[in-house]
């Protein structure tokens, strides 16, 4: 192989990988340019809802090294995308992005694994707002590169004080003390059933039979004592297992 050809080879090997996650076209397009001058990285996955999110890392070649994840997205939102992929797919760092700034609905997301969380003033950097906080900064590569080192990135705009953000128990330190014998393959399901997913698109995404997946359901109603999805979904909330936006954002499906 051409010298030249070696070179080209190993750099494209080793550009990041970058998922982008966002239901509204009027931020996709914006955000797919910002990333696309970030030089050391290269998209790989588009979605435009949580279902086709968790197909597309089903199906892609290599996982995304970072998933910029907007927090309101159709059939599965934020913060339940972000319980599910830290359980399923640890290696992927998360970013919430949002355009609206609910502390609590924020601090869950990160208690759950995200390491980072900017808003959408990134694409305004030329506005008032970004300028008196950020001035000529790029909060977006910024933080990418933090999450990159395991570092936590949190958006001065959504809190003046980093001490300020008080995070909650996870849903993965409460499994693990109080449920450490339900299986994996159960807990993923309950994530997904706390969704807006039919039991079709869970199987699909679990990569199970339809009948699998009902019998989770029958096996998991039976144990919690509970009669449809709608109040497994309300023992598993009240009980820490699944945190549904709901209960953090009253503007939530």
């Amino acid at each position: 192989m051409h010298k030249n050809n070696v070179i080209y080879s190993l750099q494209k090997k080793t550009l990041l990988r970058i998922a982008i996650a966002e239901d509204e076209e009027r931020h996709l397009t914006p955000i797919i340019q910002e990333v696309s001058a970030f030089k050391k990285a290269q998209i790989n996955i588009i979605s435009k809802d949580g279902f086709d999110l968790l197909m597309s890392l089903k199906t892609v070649k290599r996982l995304p090294d970072i998933l910029l994840l907007d927090i309101k997205m159709p059939k599965i939102d934020g913060l339940l995308l972000t319980q599910y992929i830290t359980f399923i797919h640890p290696s992927i760092k998360i970013i919430g992005v949002s355009s609206h700034s609910n502390e609590a609905l924020v601090t869950e997301v990160l208690s759950e694994g995200a390491l980072g969380f900017i808003t959408k003033f990134f694409l305004k950097r030329e506005s008032a707002v970004y300028q008196g906080t950020y001035g000529n900064r790029n909060i977006l590569f910024e933080a990418m590169e933090a999450v990159l080192d395991n570092k936590e990135y949190i958006d001065s705009l959504l809190f003046n004080q980093r001490d300020s953000i008080k995070k909650s128990k996870s849903t993965k330190s409460i499994i693990r003390e109080n449920f450490a014998n339900i299986p994996n393959t159960h807990m993923e399901y309950l994530i997904l059933n706390a969704a807006n997913l039919s039991h079709t698109e869970i199987a699909k995404v679990m990569n199970k039979s339809l009948a699998s997946v009902k019998n989770y359901f029958n096996l998991l109603s039976a144990e919690f004592i509970v009669s449809n999805r709608l109040e497994l979904v309300y023992h598993c909330t009240t009980h820490g297992i699944v945190k549904h936006p709901r209960f953090y954002d009253k503007s939530a499906n």
